[in-house]
């Protein structure tokens, strides 16, 4: 695989070595964990959007409470 070589700022650096033994898997590793928190979110708001059309029907069934 072909790299580069870059300057990076130190703190950034440590901050990929807390995810990875090197920089370059540090990365894939915050890439991985973004992905994943995306996934997630976009999950939880499909659950969230079923949960009130659902809520909305059920609502119109059982007609208005007096």
């Amino acid at each position: 695989m072909p790299s580069k070589v870059v300057r990076i700022d130190e703190e950034a650096y440590a901050l990929a070595l807390e995810y990875g033994p090197n920089l370059s898997q540090g990365i894939r590793a915050m890439h991985a964990a973004l992905e994943a928190a995306k996934k997630k979110e976009k999950q939880h708001d499909l659950e969230e959007t079923l949960r009130r059309v659902i809520r909305e029907e059920l609502e119109a069934l059982a007609g208005p409470r007096y």
